[in-house]
């Protein structure tokens, strides 16, 4: 009978496979090369912009109000729902 061929091989217990489970120690690079590569990568951040910060500053403030209303009016239902059930033990 044809061996499988369309099937991947089982992997080893720690679902990884023994070639990527061995790797070797990572070379340590200057000081001026860690700034160098660091910088490179700082070049491929891409910034909101002014009116998107805004935006989202805006929104989260937003948000941070009708949390603040909710938990107040929580606060509030929990309150006058313990004193009732306090006034009725006395």
């Amino acid at each position: 009978m044809a061996k499988d061929q369309g099937q991947t091989p089982a992997l080893p217990r720690g679902g990884r496979s023994v070639a990527t489970a061995i790797e070797p120690p990572k070379k340590r690079v200057g000081v001026l090369q860690f700034f160098r590569e660091v910088r490179a990568e700082a070049r491929k951040i891409s910034w909101t912009s002014r009116r998107e910060t805004w935006v989202t500053s805006v929104m989260v403030f937003i948000m941070i109000l009708l949390t603040a209303f909710f938990f107040v009016v929580v606060d509030i239902g929990l309150r006058i729902m313990m004193q009732f059930i306090l006034k009725l033990g006395t």
